[in-house]
């Protein structure tokens, strides 16, 4: 399956069904609500190759459930582009649905929390997605109630919504609510989630929530050169910003990759809500500068494509710097939604917001081009026979399969290297990196480009 003759057959692989249904199967043993959820695997050391798993409210719970999701809509969809053996096929959607609703029992359970900003990312890989594929009422309800509970968090002096509670590291302790107010860039992810209900249930207020946390996080967190910081600390009692620092990066100066992934994808979906071009451009922008940090590292290391964990950390080896792949999938996804937005608007407009040259979708496409070439486990999952059939199909509860060693798709991601982080840990698979190159690839078929 080629897009301008880059051969993206790895997305839609039966490697890629296998493997997540390797995992999911496996929670099938448990009873629902899930307690835990995946989240990195090591490449190294007495657990490589197996998830770790963290408590069921950690943030990133929804991205495995949503992975499952982005199965499901292609094989309901886009079976074309669903690579399972004939005998898998008259079970795969139904069996991929019981697998989603399962990992998503938890998720429903805490859709009214209002003690994170995650909620977008938390709710919208797979309750949305179960909403969308199947009109699932109970889903659609939590999806409302995770926007309310993050509408929650707003502050109208400080014009936005508070991302932590606290931040505490080796360096610092900021715990205090009444002085400290915390906002991070990948907070601009969560919007989508504050404009889809808003718009489905006709309040206004949701919407001017999240569109005026995007212009606080425009004039705060952006630097002129639309590089970003990842966190600001504002003054709660004043409005303003007293301390912009890095929680996950290098240095507070430096440019966290993924941090600047997160700006690209934020920005050009609050574009896509309100049609503001000031959004559109802004995405561009920070796309630009992604862009210009990759096509620095031509010549100095292969693979330039694939970014390292922070624009402007030292690397022990510089013809080997540490990675953070997930920066780069979700780069590409942010760059194809760009594409897209340009597309609908006339040459005009479109001529006057980038350069001649830059192409969003081809530039994309080579992320994921040279991210898969690089970092794609080379340890296969595949579908085995049945055991026992009835009129050729399958009769077992699971779908057989022959495992891979390493249960995520990509290596090479690095969740958080900062020096001062209590957990630090880099260069591994990561559930994130997973669903965002799976939702690249349904992306593509949306659009009909494949």
């Amino acid at each position: 399956m080629e897009v301008k003759g880059i051969d993206l057959g790895d997305i839609y692989s039966e490697n890629v069904v296998a493997k997540i249904l390797q995992v999911a199967q496996r929670g099938m043993k448990e009873t629902a609500p899930l307690e835990t959820y995946p989240e990195s695997v090591p490449q190294k050391g007495r657990n490589s190759g197996r998830y770790e798993h963290r408590d069921a409210d950690f943030w990133t719970c929804g991205f495995f459930p949503g992975s499952i999701y982005v199965l499901l809509e292609r094989a309901v969809k886009y079976p074309q582009a669903l690579d399972v053996p004939e005998h898998i096929r008259p079970q795969i959607s139904n069996q991929l649905l019981k697998l989603g609703r399962h990992w998503s029992a938890a998720i429903n359970e805490m859709s009214g929390r209002t003690d994170t900003h995650d909620m977008g990312f938390i709710v919208q890989p797979a309750l949305q997605k179960d909403y969308e594929l199947t009109g699932n009422e109970e889903s659609l309800q939590s999806i409302i109630k995770a926007a309310y509970a993050l509408a929650s968090r707003y502050d109208m002096k400080v014009k936005a919504i508070r991302s932590w509670d606290v931040a505490i590291n080796d360096r610092y302790s900021i715990t205090n609510m009444e002085t400290d107010f915390l906002v991070i860039i990948d907070s601009m992810c969560n919007l989508d989630l504050l404009y889809y209900v808003g718009h489905n249930q006709n309040d206004q207020s949701l919407i001017d929530i999240a569109t005026t946390h995007a212009n606080t996080i425009m004039a705060a967190i952006l630097r002129p050169n639309y590089s970003s910081y990842h966190l600001v600390n504002f003054d709660p009692r004043t409005g303003e910003p007293k301390a912009k620092m890095t929680n996950q990066g290098h240095l507070d100066e430096s440019t966290w990759s993924r941090g600047q992934a997160w700006s690209i994808m934020g920005f050009v979906q609050t574009y896509n809500w309100t049609k503001d071009v000031k959004y559109l451009h802004t995405a561009i922008k920070c796309a630009e500068y992604f862009l210009r940090r990759l096509n620095e590292c031509r010549g100095k290391h292969h693979h330039p494509f694939v970014p390292a964990w922070d624009f402007d950390a030292p690397h022990a080896d510089p013809q080997e710097p540490l990675r953070d792949v997930s920066a780069g999938v979700i780069a590409a996804n942010g760059m194809f939604l760009i594409h897209q937005a340009l597309q609908r608007l006339p040459s005009s407009v479109s001529e006057s917001l980038v350069q001649p040259a830059t192409n969003f979708l081809e530039q994309a496409l080579q992320i994921i081009e040279e991210t898969l070439d690089m970092s794609l486990d080379k340890s296969f999952a595949n579908f085995e026979a049945p055991l026992k059939t009835v009129n050729g199909v399958t009769t077992e509860e699971n779908i057989l399969l022959r495992e891979s060693g390493f249960d995520a798709i990509l290596r090479n991601s690095t969740a958080n290297n900062n020096e001062h982080a209590h957990k630090r840990y880099q260069d591994h698979g990561l559930v994130y990196a997973d669903y965002y190159l799976l939702e690249f690839g349904n992306k593509l078929l949306r659009a009909g480009l494949l």
